[in-house]
């Protein structure tokens, strides 16, 4: 059976904490603009956390540039975690 991330709790409108088998993701967006409205990044990663959404570990285990919390879910549901 295949494992599928679940939203469990919104922090911000930018992070949330996912519960993915028996752990937990902090899932967070940042934003970079470079003074330039068209040329904005996005980046959103993954941590493995507490049900809280407080980090246990730094290293990113899903996520990367130019992708949204969607995306990110639906990289965690397709190749799991790192």
């Amino acid at each position: 059976m295949q494992k599928v991330p679940e939203i469990i709790k919104e922090i911000s409108g930018h992070k949330v904490v996912a519960k993915y088998g028996n752990d937990y993701l902090l899932i967070s967006t940042v934003y970079q603009d470079n003074g330039d409205p068209t040329s904005q990044l996005i980046e959103t990663l993954a941590f493995e956390c507490d049900e809280d959404g407080k980090v246990k570990s730094w290293t990113e285990v899903a996520g990367g540039p130019y992708m949204t919390i969607a995306d990110v879910l639906t990289e965690i549901s397709r190749f799991g975690i790192r």
